[in-house]
């Protein structure tokens, strides 16, 4: 695995799963009284019916542990239909097979230490308490060939504790169709009756909000099955820990992690994989102090995003541990031996202190945000409840005619409506208008308040109302309909002294030109999408300086004829080598950072802004890290979007353009078609490329529909389909 550091504001993995050890998803289920079952001998392996379709459903439907330690689980395995598939012990040899791997865990409960006494909950994996696995030597015995139950065996014998609950997983590995499919069962019970407790503080369905879907060493999908393995007591080869709360917190919090971040160069978070044989690095810092690895696509404070669910969701405010929080934290000791920290007391109050005493200082409760109760220290400053607000509202649009200079009547107020009738605190405040909707191609730029205003703006009326007539008209040759949109920001200080850039939501409005009627651009990404990995825009994770967090607002500036020549033409060897600048068109430049590392074609650097000297900054945004299915479309697209038709529609193709050597300035090269450049975003191969270039015409275009248009033999819904499900 190679990791990377994306851009600040394109982080792009994965999502911290748990403080505690998480359970989720899975069956389970209540016990049942103990009658010891004799083992039974194993009767022959039915051949498999041949009826046996697309889907693998896998059910462990009971288990019991007999006085001597032997354990047995009944499954029930079938496809999506209910017909049965054979399970195997070794690799499949047909997809009317599946592979079953079992492993069995116990839940115990321990005493954290100290006066306060908080209890704590671990999983002990009974096959390897430090090195867990499946279990091994077990035997396969069927009970109903018609309805595909089988009763498993297990070869490795435990300790009774009849009171105690027991988990038992399953992997069942299928392909279907030369796609792989996978079932990943898990069974709580009490050996002598009762109900189980279900330990559950995290969930999949929380996980595949960004990974779509959690995969993990090959196959393996469910949560609640990792925990069974990823024990408190288990570690790599080089004793690491790889015990679930603390490993999946390193993880995602990765470039952020303070002994990377504050360490020397060489620092680096790596776990050793038994299956590479080689150690996988999830953060490392460079010999020129540049730091690489998984970076969490929102604020790493946003706990919620992953225990808001689960019958123990709440242990993540309830039992602090130095196991859990001393992951993130990992520059802090709290606890009485020495750690990779330091010794005891590094970073936090000097004391002995176990963790049975952590919640007594950082309580469950907050008492005020930015406290060190478990709540108040995971406040997001741009989510903090001492913020006012700051809102406009686009009220009309006057001489919006083709020729003429457009005024925009609006208002500003905070949250509770009261409108801002002073904008001298206000660090900015600004206009964009975009036209026509049919594709925005041109774009006029104006500043009301802050560095570089012009224009001019006159107000407030009675009830706060302002006026802002921008400084340039609308072209003559203007028709359609356009757009203008408008974005505002404001510093406020809070009580932790940390001051927050309060931005506003970006209202975008349309309106006519010309004497056609008002036609709104359409609508392709859907924008509580993006906040499923990303949380709000502008609260928490910042774009152009927490200006812009709409994509209906992006898309005006991002249109098919910008590039970043403003910024690469600053850089003398760009110039002296006639670089192709970056397109930055939305429909191109998004697919490209999410693509990522996946990208064919290397590196992938647009320049921005940056400090003077030298007037620029360079991102390589193949260093971007994408979580989920990147064939996945609806993770992103509104419903259908992404297929042809409707796509292109009106959609204009990406400009292409080059800095002349001589001077510096913009050379047009040409146009990409619409369909070639949002598919060549992603599909950036060689063999893809020279594929698209053979089937488009610079007389008739692109031949693209007639193979991946919807109801044809390669449509994009199909092939996506196939891929997503890979």
């Amino acid at each position: 695995m190679t990791c990377h550091r994306p851009h600040p504001w394109a982080r792009l993995v994965v999502l911290a799963i748990s403080f505690a050890i998480a359970a989720c998803g899975g069956g389970g289920g209540g016990g049942k009284p103990y009658t010891p079952t004799p083992t039974p001998t194993p009767a022959p392996t039915p051949p498999p019916s041949g009826n046996a379709g697309k889907g693998t459903v896998a059910v462990i439907e009971s288990a019991s542990i007999a006085p001597d330690g032997t354990t047995e689980a009944t499954f029930r395995l079938t496809d999506d239909r209910g017909e049965p598939i054979q399970p195997t012990l070794v690799a499949a040899t047909s997809d009317q097979q599946g592979r079953v791997r079992l492993t069995i865990a116990k839940l115990e409960s321990y005493s954290g230490g100290g006066d306060l006494g908080n209890t704590f909950l671990r999983y002990v994996n009974l096959v390897n308490e430090t090195a867990p696995a499946y279990d091994k030597g077990g035997a396969l015995a069927s009970v109903d060939a018609a309805s595909g139950t089988w009763k498993y065996t297990f070869g490795t014998a435990v300790d009774l504790e009849p009171e105690s609950t027991y988990a038992i997983g399953m992997q069942v590995d299928r392909t279907w169709d030369e796609v792989q499919e996978s079932a990943n069962p898990v069974y709580d019970f009490v050996p002598a009756g009762g109900t189980p407790t279900i330990y559950s503080d995290t969930t999949t369905a929380q996980c595949n909000a960004c990974h779509d879907p959690l995969v993990a060493h090959g196959n393996r999908r469910e949560v609640r099955l990792c925990e069974l393995c990823h024990t408190q007591a288990a570690t790599d080869q080089k004793g690491t820990s790889i015990a679930f709360e603390n490993m999946i917190h390193m993880i995602h919090a990765g470039v952020d992690l303070p002994s990377i971040v504050d360490g020397p160069p060489g620092s680096q978070y790596a776990i050793y994989s038994s299956f590479a044989k080689e150690d996988v690095v999830f953060a490392e810092k460079t010999a020129d102090g540049t730091i690489l690895g998984v970076a969490f696509p929102r604020p790493i404070e946003s706990c919620s995003v992953c225990h808001s669910a689960g019958p123990t969701a709440e242990f993540a405010r309830t039992k602090p541990s130095a196991l859990a929080c001393a992951s993130c934290h990992d520059d802090v000791n709290p606890s009485r031996e020495t750690t990779m920290a330091g010794p005891p007391g590094t970073n936090h109050r000097a004391g002995s202190f176990e963790d049975g005493q952590c919640a007594g200082c950082h309580r469950a409760e907050m008492s005020k945000e930015f406290d060190i109760s478990v709540p108040g220290a995971h406040v997001v400053p741009e989510q903090s409840t001492q913020l006012p607000g700051l809102n406009i509202t686009l009220k009309d649009v006057a001489n919006g005619g083709a020729g003429q200079t457009p005024t925009v009547t609006f208002t500003v107020t905070d949250d509770a409506g009261t409108p801002l009738r002073d904008f001298s605190r206000l660090n900015r405040l600004a206009f964009t208008a975009a036209g026509p909707t049919t594709d925005y191609l041109e774009l006029l730029l104006a500043t009301a308040v802050g560095s570089g205003s012009s224009g001019k703006l006159a107000g407030p009326d009675a009830a706060g109302v302002w006026q802002y007539t921008m400084p340039k008209p609308i072209p003559a040759s203007a028709t359609g309909s356009w757009s203008i949109g408008a974005e505002a920001r404001q510093p406020w200080t809070l009580s932790n002294d940390a001051v927050v850039n309060m931005a506003a939501v970006n209202p975008v409005v349309t309106f006519p030109v010309s004497d056609e009627p008002v036609e709104q651009r359409r609508k392709v990404v859907d924008d509580a999408k993006c906040f499923e990995c990303h949380g709000q825009f502008s609260k928490g994770f910042s774009i152009h300086g927490n200006l812009r967090n709409r994509v209906d607002y992006c898309v005006m500036c991002h249109d098919p004829n910008q590039n970043d020549s403003a910024r690469r033409s600053k850089d003398p060897e760009e110039v002296a080598k006639g670089a192709f600048n970056a397109t930055i068109d939305f429909k191109v430049m998004i697919h490209k950072i999410h693509r990522g590392e996946n990208l064919a074609q290397k590196p992938y650097d647009i320049y921005g802004f940056g400090p003077t000297p030298p007037g620029y900054s360079v991102t390589d945004f193949a260093e971007v890290l994408y979580p989920g299915n990147l064939a996945d479309c609806l993770t992103c697209h509104a419903k259908d979007t992404y297929l042809i038709p409707p796509y292109p529609g009106t959609a204009v193709g990406t400009l292409v353009t080059h800095l002349d050597p001589a001077n510096g300035s913009v050379v047009p090269d040409g146009r990409l078609g619409p369909i070639t450049a949002v598919c060549s975003s992603c599909h950036d191969s060689d063999a893809a490329l020279a594929h698209i270039a053979s089937q488009t015409s610079p007389g008739t275009g692109e031949s693209c529909s007639v193979c991946h248009g919807e109801g044809r033999d390669y449509a994009v819904s199909k092939v996506h389909a196939k891929a997503a499900a890979e």
